[in-house]
């Protein structure tokens, strides 16, 4: 049998592992990462699959599970026979166990229970102690898989107990010193174990200064504090400060990524639960016809307001001509303030207690913005127009739209921010609606003060 080295193009990787035998096939994915498995994973029927699942090695077939969506997760594992689902699922870290379990038993409950008889119970017992805490806080991003030692143990008897214990932990680079009730005391670098004494005690190298987080801290703030201290591991601790788990840099990244991925989607009034790549038409009809026809609603102001000032637009039809260059306008600013401030929330660059700078800020950038704007409709006007009148008037409608776009853009998100609401929600959609209305108001009350004249003509 010929070798399959990567790279390889994935149409033809997918040709080579189907004309293979049964016999074949486990040997060819054995020298294959599961993430190069995923790059034509989509490309396969279920039937296809299934043979590639249950020919992969437990291991393999564990980390190419667990990088599929839940959903995808349990209709899979409903395709092996329970003990291989149960030797694939055993592969799995606690953490990822835990959330597939946890998938499985919202998607397919009636077999969740069958196949958990099949499990380790020492294994269940582990589950069952994550899925307590919520996924998107600490405790269910975390593993138990940690090694832990006592300040009192000499470092060559912490080399010994690692020779035995590191095959079962999540990772060894960073050991933590905990007193006889569990509770984190140090940290001690594997790099500083090494160049230590062997007679040397634990209690004497130890960073008694350990970071630490408690079960119940939001994923996006784990996020943020492993990235403003650079770790790639970082300790959980219960109510009592005794160590219960560890969160690593790839469980973050998860995070990131999705954390990411549902703020581009409600910044774009996009639905936050899909994956568009194997989502049906119909699917995605009905997970963005809501937003869709929210938005057209709120839209509707715009032909109220524009409905008021018909008369005004009748004496003055040149008028209706502008009306898409300055609610454009107004929205454009409003969601490019809105994204700047929206990324400083989520980043944590702001805070709720710096809106007042903020907003300092934003009237100068407001009126900077709107007096260069409305120096420029202003000289448009008088060049192709040639009338005085409509042209002051389009200069401070302009004016005052882009003032009053950046003070919206920069305090609807610290508004939804202060009632607990994803900031992310008031962006692009959220703003133009907003400013469509607002600009309107602003255009006609502007016309009616500065064209009077010539609407009583």
């Amino acid at each position: 049998m010929s070798t399959i080295h990567t790279p390889i193009d994935p149409d033809e990787l997918r040709t080579r592992l189907s004309a293979l035998s049964r016999e074949e096939l486990p040997g060819a994915l054995a020298e294959l990462r599961p993430q190069v498995l995923l790059e034509f994973w989509y490309d396969l029927d279920e039937g296809e699959q299934e043979r590639l699942l249950s020919a992969a090695s437990p291991e393999t077939a564990a980390e190419l599970l667990s990088m599929l969506s839940d959903e995808e997760q349990s209709e899979l594992l409903q395709t092996l026979t329970l003990p291989r689902a149960a030797e694939v699922l055993e592969e799995l870290d606690p953490d990822d166990l835990a959330d597939t379990l946890q998938a499985l038993d919202a998607h397919h409950p009636e077999g969740s229970g069958e196949l958990k008889t099949f499990l380790d119970p020492e294994t269940l017992a582990v589950v069952d102690a994550l899925t307590g805490y919520d996924e998107e806080e600490a405790g269910g991003l975390m593993t138990p898989e940690f090694i832990s030692v006592r300040a009192t143990m000499t470092v060559q008897q912490v080399l010994a107990f690692l020779r035995k214990a590191s095959p079962d932990a999540e990772t060894i680079y960073y050991l933590y010193v905990v007193d006889r009730e569990g509770r984190l005391k140090g940290v001690l670098s594997l790099r500083q174990l090494l160049i230590s004494s062997p007679d040397t005690r634990v209690g004497d190298v130890m960073d008694p200064d350990v970071i630490s987080i408690g079960t119940n801290v939001d994923q996006e703030e784990v996020a943020q504090i492993m990235a403003d201290y650079d770790f790639s591991v970082i300790p959980v601790v219960d109510e009592e400060e005794r160590l219960v788990g560890i969160v690593t840099i790839d469980d973050v990244l998860d995070v990131v990524a999705e954390e990411a991925t549902e703020d581009i989607h409600r910044m774009g009034a996009a639905p936050v639960d899909i994956d568009y790549v194997r989502a049906g038409p119909w699917l995605l009809f009905k997970k963005r016809a809501s937003w869709l026809v929210l938005l057209v609603v709120s839209m509707t102001l715009t032909f109220n307001v524009i409905s008021a000032y018909e008369q005004v637009i009748e004496e003055i039809v040149i008028l209706a001509a502008f009306i898409p260059l300055l609610i454009g306008t107004g929205g454009n600013v409003g969601s490019q303030v809105a994204t700047l401030v929206v990324r400083a929330l989520a980043v944590r660059d702001l805070e709720l207690r710096d809106y007042l700078s903020v907003l300092r800020k934003e009237i100068m950038t407001g009126t900077l913005l709107g007096v260069a704007f409305g120096a420029f409709m202003t000289g448009y006007v008088l060049i192709f127009r040639a009338e005085p009148l409509i042209a002051v008037a389009l200069g401070i409608t302009m004016v005052l739209i882009s003032f009053t776009a950046n003070l919206v853009g920069a305090t609807l998100p610290f508004i939804f921010r202060r009632f607990g609401i994803d900031p992310a929600l008031t962006s692009s959609p959220g703003i133009t609606t907003v400013m469509d209305v607002v600009g309107l108001l602003i255009y006609f009350q502007v016309v009616i003060w500065i064209l009077n004249p010539l609407l009583e003509a």
